[in-house]
């Protein structure tokens, strides 16, 4: 398709600010005729007027038909309110332009792409993202406090350790951090590298088998797989049955000292390190007894009980629909940690990470690539389960500031829509890489 309609994801921003002129706000002088008139054509088509058939070219109008279209910027519409302005083009050619849209309740990024012969009709409209409408830090902090449930944040400088936070909301606080927990796996595969107690390139069989997110959990059983790509797919798209492999290869003892090196303030908590598979039938109901003797023991019973009920903690046991329903048991079964303390462990991976670890880390951006852009490294990993949202960014600014955030939500109550917090996440990164 042309049209790639992220709107699909349910983008919605939590900060709204409006303005009251629907024309251009700013444009820059250099850009083509032709891209300045169609320009103007992409606001007036997601302001609803039925022009497709005038602006689009016939390959376009074939993969995209106009009542389509016109049913997807209704849906954007419903989620984003009304497109207000143009605030910028950005010419890459005569016949290829970066569009910054301003509508109610966020700013889209839109790229167009023009057939290169008169009438220049739309031949490519892709939208690539939302990024709410604040216009300062403060203000989207405010709208991620006001969100239902609990919210820590923390955005801290790197380079000087006696600068204070440059946000910060409840970075004490607890939270729950689903998929985050992947990179004191990551830092200690990467320290056991550098330390020549193993190599990138060592081969290992696959397994134990986890639920998705991922793909290797489609594989042959005990395939062969390197330490690399286990660790590249557990960052870059979060592959469980990646990390399940990981922990079993690196042993818990491992995990526990890095867990303790990178300052996590209460390191027993993740003691031992729940392979997701296990996390994930402790909550099944089947499971009730065995969870309640797991959440009442301490770090080594709890061990010695993981290992006995290892077994019987089978995929065959988890309800995929309990699992992605509603959340379960986020206050007590999960990985746990405070804003600070990834932010810690984010400040350890950029001191001592290998150029092959911030490498994987930067595969999978968490944001818009154009947002990403901005920053000349920019290193993810994300959580998200039913009632869990965790982003974290390890980020070098091209001026050669580097900061560590963290951004985290946590509702025991419901699911959350991740693309409030998305694209709240996304402005404020934005708005970081201007200080």
């Amino acid at each position: 398709m042309r049209f790639l309609y992220v709107f699909a994801l349910c983008l919605l921003p939590g900060s709204i600010l409006s303005i009251a002129t629907p024309a251009r706000a700013q444009a820059q002088s250099d850009i083509s005729e032709q891209l300045s008139a169609r320009a103007d054509d992409v606001l007036r088509l997601l302001q609803g007027e039925e022009i497709e058939t005038e602006v689009f070219d016939e390959n376009f109008l074939n993969a995209v038909p106009p009542a389509e279209f016109r049913a997807l910027i209704r849906q954007m519409a419903a989620q984003q309110g009304q497109p207000l302005a143009i605030l910028s083009i950005d010419a890459r050619n005569a016949l290829s332009a970066i569009l910054k849209i301003r509508f109610e309740k966020s700013v889209a990024t839109v790229h167009v792409d023009l057939e290169n012969a008169i009438p220049y009709r739309i031949s490519g409209l892709q939208l690539t993202g939302f990024e709410a409408a604040g216009d300062s830090i403060a203000e989207v902090i405010a709208a991620i406090d006001a969100l239902p449930g609990r919210q820590g944040v923390l955005v801290q400088p790197l380079d000087d350790a006696a600068l204070p936070p440059v946000a910060a909301l409840d970075p004490d606080g607890r939270y729950a951090v689903a998929s985050a927990f992947k990179l004191y796996i990551l830092a200690e595969l990467d320290r056991a590298v550098q330390a020549g107690e193993r190599q990138w390139s060592d081969v290992v069989t696959l397994g134990p088998k986890s639920h998705p997110s991922g793909i290797s959990q489609n594989w042959p059983d005990g395939a062969p797989v390197t330490l690399h790509t286990l660790a590249t797919l557990m960052i870059s798209i979060s592959d469980n049955s990646a990390t399940d492999t990981l922990i079993r290869i690196i042993g818990q003892d491992s995990l526990a000292r890095m867990v303790r090196a990178t300052g996590h303030h209460q390191p027993d908590e993740l003691r031992p390190l729940l392979m997701t598979r296990q996390a994930s039938a402790l909550k099944m109901p089947v499971h009730a007894d065995r969870r309640a003797r797991y959440l009442a023991a301490g770090p080594e019973e709890r061990e010695k009980l993981l290992a006995a009920f290892d077994r019987d903690l089978t995929l065959d046991s988890l309800d995929s629909r309990l699992l992605t329903n509603r959340p379960i048991f986020i206050d007590q079964l999960e990985w746990f940690a405070t804003p600070a303390d990834i932010v810690r462990l984010l400040a350890y991976l950029d001191r001592h990470a290998s150029a092959q670890s911030r490498t994987i880390l930067s595969i999978n951006p968490g944001i818009g690539r154009d947002a990403a852009g901005k920053w000349t490294y920019l290193g993810y990993k994300g959580g998200s389960e039913p009632g869990v949202l965790s982003y974290n960014f390890l980020l070098r600014s091209k001026t050669g500031k580097g900061y560590a955030l963290s951004v985290n939500w946590n509702n025991g109550e419901q699911s959350l829509r991740e693309s409030e917090l998305l694209a709240l996440t996304t402005r404020l990164v934005t708005l970081l890489v201007e200080q």
